[in-house]
């Protein structure tokens, strides 16, 4: 159990980060026009990547279906969290659903796919490097 809390306080490092990423395509990205979403969300997938790759290997006696199931954890709580977002401002799962609709430009399905498959990747590595 404790290494699922520590594999959730990680995912939460990664909630500064998007909120960051946020401010950087609203404020900086934003005269790439439509390029600004698409690109936003390879950053935050790419920060995924890299929060996963140094820290979740830091968890001690993980088995590779512990960061499986890490992914799904990470997964669920990304969504969840989104979801919550958008309650907060008045929406609701019909625009959780909409954000994955990647034809628009927002790559939302990759963001969760990364959260999905990073701590997984994670674990593949240091399991190499033993």
């Amino acid at each position: 159990m404790k290494k699922y809390l520590q594999a959730a306080a990680i995912w939460l490092a990664i909630i500064p980060l998007a909120i960051l990423n946020g401010g950087f395509r609203d404020y900086v990205l934003v005269g790439l026009g439509r390029a600004a979403l698409p690109l936003s969300g390879m950053i935050l997938s790419a920060c995924i990547f890299a929060v996963a790759f140094c820290l979740v290997p830091r968890i001690k006696g993980c088995r590779q279906r512990d960061y499986a199931l890490f992914g799904v954890l990470w997964f669920l709580l990304t969504n969840l969290f989104d979801l919550a977002m958008y309650w907060r401002a008045g929406g609701g799962l019909s625009d959780l659903l909409a954000a994955y609709r990647f034809w628009t430009g927002n790559l939302w399905a990759l963001v969760t796919a990364s959260a999905l498959l990073a701590p997984w990747a994670a674990g593949k590595r240091r399991k190499k490097r033993q």
